[in-house]
Parts: structure tokens; C-alpha cells; sequence
């Protein structure tokens, strides 16, 4: 009977010293990287492979090729060639992804992906109980996630094997399995719903007993003020996005004066400059478009606010002479643009507001999609203004359109 089959070197995070390791029958070996150096660790691995174990890259045949080289290798054809942040983020972002497919796939080969393993994957995910990966002695995950974000692993490996398959021919390209994909969230908000959200982040409290503002001695109940101050850029962010329907990477990135690497408000003609001339377009359309007339007071407010602000951070000594504030959404001590997404003052934010987990960041662009439907606003208008193509408006919001199949409900009243 043959020996258990040794697993391939692999990272770990230990908790106990914050630091990434590699294990390798039975050793640690220190990366030094810690928890958000994903980059750092992923390149410790490779080099570490690299100098100490035989590479199955070029082989041919998938019973042979580790997946843990298709992963190594499709990672290192999509490291950022420039100092572009939003490259960097999205990278790194990717090793989160490729990281969490080594842990499951790394002691196996390409040629033992089937339907069963995938599902398998899928279930070490989402943490449901799984026979084959008992027997197998695959650890529980430990913080699920959902099926769809599994989905989204999946993706990744196909793509990795198919780069590889481009590369060098495999003798046969197993099929990944996917899970179904669900619809997406269509959650918009009412104008009272919209209104709640963004005075939760003025630090005003929904009182959902009695359907208004919380008062206390006949005074609006208000947050203290360090939580009002954490919010300032989560109330810009809400603005931004109910009118001008740009997804939340895009409105983080969005600059107040010209770039070519970034979205910018152009002030002067009141145009949002979606994507930089030098960004690589992709199948999330960013197209300029027109500044809605309910954001233009508030940009140019806040246009003048940075200025200020930026006069006093150089006295302060906190920017550098001739520095300036350049991202619209910034963090308040410092004028620097958000180092993530919006997380924990977005459910504090819901929470004031009254309203639930399933009004998400990206609600904000349904909810203005969906306005534009409700006010009657020309399909073909509104897809550019949107940058959605006339089926996307049509399919995810044409029956909010007041004349939504019209003509067909009323074809039966006439008289033939």
C-alpha cells in the first residue's frame, strides 16, 4: 500500500505571532510578511518553490501539473507593470482569491478536478459538511463564505488553467463547475429611505417607532461628534452616489482636478469624467457624464471646503508644500484618499437609518437607475448617462418606466 501523498508547500497565517508562514512537511518557515502583505507572502512562496522543489510547469499532461503551479504561474502574468493603485489593489485583491484556491487545491493536480471536487470547494466554503473532504482531511474553513463568492474562486482556477492551456497545450482541459449564478441585488431606496440614509450619516438617529428624527428636550438627537467627523466621507460618498449612479471603487478614486490616471470632476463644464485617458477600459463602462444639477452646489461647496482644508493641513505640516487635497471622497485628518471600502461606518450608518443589511453600497447605483425610470427619463439618455447598454436598463429597471409595456396592456380595450 502506497504512502500518503506529501503536500505541497503552502501558506499559513499564524494568528499567534501575526505573521504569514510557510508549511512544508511538517517545518514553518517564516515569510515575515504580515496579514495584509499578501503580495510580500505570495512571492516568498514562489521563491521558496522555486529554489527548493521541482517545478511541474510545462508539463502537458494534467495528471501531472500541480495546480499549485497553475496558480504560481497565472498570478505572476497579472502583477501590476505600473504604480497604478487601482492595478495594485486589484491585484492584490486577486492573491486573496488565489490564496484561499491553494489552501483547498494545492495538493492537488489539475487532472483530478472534477465536478465532485468542485462542489466539494463549494461546500468547504460555505462551511457545509462534506464527507469527501473529512476523509480527505481538508481543515473546515474557518470564516465561511457565500456560494456565490466560491463562484468567484472557481472563475479564477478556469482562468488560470486556461492561461496555462494557452501557454502550453494540455493534453485535455478539465471543466471547472460552477455553482448557479444568482440574480444580483436590485435594492433601491425610496426618497424617504434616501433621506434617512444620508442624515444617519450627519449623525442624526431614525426613530423607527414614531417615523421621524429622534428627539430628546424637543432638540434632535445627534451622534457625538468624533462619530460625525468618521462619517463626513460616507455623507459625500451617499450624495455622489444617489446622483451620479458610479459604482464605489469610481467614487473613491474620483479626483477634483485633471488626471489621466483617475476619474475627475470637471467643474468648469460640469462634466463626470468617469475613467482617465491613459485606464484600460473594461466591461464596467465609465463614460463622461453630465454632473446632475442636485450634486453640482454640493461639489463646488465641497471644492472649496478641500481648499481650505488644504491651507491648514501645509500649516499644520501634515501635506507637503504646494500639496493638495485631490480625491473628492478623503479622510478627514488628513486629506488622503480612503485606504478601503466603506465598511464599518456604513453599518452604523444603516443602523441610524433605520434600514437593513440588504441596502448595500451598490444600492446607491439601483436607486438612481430606478429614479430615472420613475421620472420617465428617455431609455436612451439614461443607459449613456448610466453607461449601461439599452438591454441592461431595460432588463434590470424598464418596469419602473411609467410607460412600461403601455401599449400592450392596453390593446385589449378597444373596440375591433
Amino acid at each position: 500500500m502506497s504512502g500518503r501523498k506529501a503536500k505541497p508547500p503552502r501558506l499559513w497565517f499564524r494568528e499567534d505571532e501575526g505573521v504569514w508562514v510557510i508549511l512544508d512537511r511538517g517545518k514553518q518557515i517564516r515569510t515575515g510578511c504580515r496579514r495584509d502583505d499578501l503580495q510580500g507572502s505570495a512571492q516568498a512562496l514562489e521563491t521558496y518553490i522555486g529554489a527548493k522543489h521541482s517545478t511541474t510547469i510545462g508539463a502537458t499532461d494534467p495528471r501531472v501539473l500541480a495546480i499549485a503551479d497553475v496558480l504560481t504561474a497565472y498570478e505572476a502574468t497579472k502583477r501590476p507593470k505600473s504604480n497604478d493603485a487601482r492595478a495594485i489593489d486589484q491585484h492584490e485583491l486577486l492573491l486573496i482569491r488565489l490564496l484561499d484556491l491553494n489552501c483547498f487545491f494545492g495538493t492537488k493536480t489539475v487532472g483530478d478536478i472534477k465536478g465532485q471536487l468542485c462542489r466539494d470547494f463549494v461546500d468547504w466554503s460555505t462551511g457545509k459538511p462534506n464527507d469527501n473532504n473529512k476523509r480527505a482531511g481538508i481543515a473546515p474553513r474557518a470564516t465561511t463564505v457565500t456560494d456565490q463568492t466560491a463562484r468567484r474562486r472557481l472563475e479564477d482556477l478556469r482562468a488560470a488553467i486556461n492561461a496555462y492551456h494557452a501557454e502550453h497545450v494540455l493534453n485535455f482541459v478539465p471543466k471547472v463547475i460552477l455553482p448557479e449564478k444568482t440574480e444580483g441585488r436590485q435594492r433601491w431606496l425610496t426618497r424617504n429611505e434616501a433621506a434617512r440614509l444620508l442624515g444617519a450619516a450627519l449623525g442624526y438617529v431614525w426613530d423607527a417607532e414614531r417615523g421621524s428624527w429622534k428627539r430628546q428636550d424637543g432638540h434632535l438627537v445627534r451622534r457625538e461628534r468624533w462619530i460625525i467627523s468618521r462619517r463626513r466621507p460616507a455623507a459625500r460618498f451617499i450624495l455622489v452616489g444617489l446622483y451620479s449612479a458610479r459604482r464605489e471603487e469610481t467614487i473613491r478614486r474620483t479626483q477634483w482636478l485633471a488626471t489621466t490616471t483617475h476619474p475627475w470632476m470637471n467643474l468648469d463644464a460640469m462634466i463626470y469624467q468617469g475613467r482617465g485617458a491613459e485606464e484600460r477600459a473594461t466591461k464596467k463602462r465609465r463614460p463622461p457624464a453630465r454632473i446632475a444639477n442636485r450634486l453640482r452646489p454640493h461639489l463646488v461647496r465641497w471644492r472649496k471646503i478641500d481648499a481650505q482644508r488644504s491651507a491648514e493641513l501645509r500649516i499644520a505640516g501634515i501635506m507637503k508644500t504646494g500639496e493638495e487635497i485631490r480625491f473628492v471622497v478623503n479622510r478627514m485628518h488628513d486629506g488622503k484618499p480612503l485606504s478601503g471600502k466603506i465598511r464599518s461606518a456604513w453599518e452604523g450608518i444603516l443602523a441610524d437609518a433605520g434600514l437593513g443589511e440588504d441596502v448595500v453600497r451598490h444600492s446607491l447605483r439601483h436607486t438612481a437607475a430606478t429614479w430615472l425610470m420613475q421620472q420617465g427619463t428617455d431609455r436612451w439618455q439614461a443607459a449613456g448617462w448610466l453607461g449601461m447598454t439599452l438591454e441592461q436598463l431595460e432588463n434590470g429597471y424598464g418596469h419602473h418606466h411609467p410607460d412600461f409595456q403601455e401599449e400592450a396592456a392596453e390593446a385589449f380595450g378597444g373596440r375591433r
